[in-house]
C-alpha cells in the first residue's frame, strides 16, 4: 500500500530562516509530501532558500494573510490531488515523526468516525507553560448552552482530508487572520463533520506575546491582531453556517481579551486598534459566500 501524499502549507512573514529549515527536516522525514512556502513578507525582507524539486517558495505580491495562504494550499491540493494538507506557522516546532504520528492517529480514528475530516495535535506555548482552568469561559459556554469548542483547531497542526474540501469549501480569505481556523472548523462541523485533537501527538506553538514580570507572566496581541479578533468575531455573524451560540462565545471571548491591553507595550494603539475593529466589524455590510 503507498503512502498518502501530503501537501505542506508553511506561511511566512518575516520568518526566521534557521527556524524555517529545522521545520523542513522535521517535515522531510516524511517521503510523500511537498511543502508550500507561502511568503507573505514585503519584497526586502522576502524568504529565501536553495532549490529543491520538494519545495514551492511563493512570494505573494502583497500580504493576503493565513487566510489568503490556506486558500492557495486547499486550491493547490485539490488540483494536485494530494490525499492530506497540512497546515503550519512558521513558529511551530514539530518533534520528530510527527506527520506519521498525525498520519496514523487519523486514519485510526476514520474507523470510529467516518465523516473526519481534520486532525489537530494538542499544542502548548513554551512561554505560558500550562494553562489555567478558564472556569468563566465554562460558566459563560453552559449559560449560552454552547457545546465545547474543544472540536475546534487552530491552523498550525491541522491536518485536512483534501477530499473533503470539496464539500466544506476552503478557509476564507476576508478573514486575513484570526479566525480563519475557526469559522472554517465551525463550518465543517454545521455540515456534520468531525473534527479531533489527538491527545497523543504534542506540539510546541507560540500564542501571542507575553510580557514577564517576575513570576508573573501576562499574554496580549499586537495592534493589529486586536483588530482582526473583534473585527472578525462580528464577520461570524454574517456566516449561515455557524450556531449563533458559537457566535456569541466567541465574541464575548475577545471582548474579555480586551483588559490584557494595558500590558501591552502601546496600549493606546492597541485600544484604538481594537476600537476599529469593533467598527469596522459592526458596520461592516460585505456579502459572504
Amino acid at each position: 500500500m503507498s503512502k498518502p501524499s501530503v501537501l505542506i502549507n508553511i506561511v511566512l512573514y518575516h520568518a526566521d530562516k534557521n527556524k524555517i529549515l529545522d521545520l523542513i527536516g522535521v517535515c522531510s522525514q516524511y517521503e510523500e509530501m511537498k511543502i508550500l512556502l507561502f511568503d507573505n513578507s514585503e519584497d526586502s525582507q522576502s524568504f529565501e532558500i536553495s532549490d529543491n524539486k520538494n519545495i514551492i517558495l511563493f512570494k505573494s505580491p502583497k500580504n493576503v494573510g493565513v487566510g489568503g495562504a490556506h486558500y492557495t494550499a486547499c486550491k493547490m491540493a485539490e488540483e494536485e490531488k494530494f490525499d492530506f494538507l497540512l497546515f503550519l506557522d512558521q513558529d511551530s516546532q514539530l518533534s520528530s515523526g510527527f506527520l506519521n504520528d498525525m498520519l496514523s492517529g487519523f486514519y485510526r480514528l476514520q474507523k470510529i468516525y467516518p465523516r473526519l475530516c481534520a486532525i489537530g495535535p494538542t499544542w502548548n506555548d513554551p512561554e505560558l507553560g500550562k494553562s489555567k482552568t478558564r472556569v468563566l469561559k465554562d460558566k459563560l459556554r453552559t449559560f449560552l448552552k454552547a457545546p465545547n469548542l474543544k472540536q475546534v483547531l487552530i491552523s498550525s497542526g491541522m491536518l485536512i482530508w483534501v477530499p473533503t474540501l470539496k464539500y466544506i469549501g476552503y478557509p476564507k480569505k476576508e478573514y486575513f487572520i484570526d479566525l480563519v481556523d475557526t469559522e472554517w472548523c465551525l463550518r465543517a462541523l454545521y455540515k456534520s463533520y468531525q473534527i479531533f485533537m489527538l491527545p497523543d501527538v504534542q506540539m510546541l506553538h507560540r500564542i501571542g506575546e507575553i510580557k514577564k514580570w517576575s513570576k508573573l507572566v501576562v499574554q496580549y496581541e499586537e495592534p493589529i491582531r486586536y483588530y482582526y479578533s473583534l473585527r472578525n468575531s462580528f464577520l461570524l455573524f454574517h456566516e449561515k453556517n455557524i450556531l449563533l451560540s458559537y457566535k456569541i462565545l466567541i465574541l464575548l471571548g475577545n471582548l474579555f481579551k480586551l483588559r490584557k491591553i494595558i500590558f501591552s507595550p502601546a496600549p493606546i494603539k492597541s485600544f484604538i486598534a481594537a476600537y476599529r475593529g469593533i467598527k469596522d466589524g459592526f458596520f461592516i455590510k460585505k456579502n459572504i459566500s
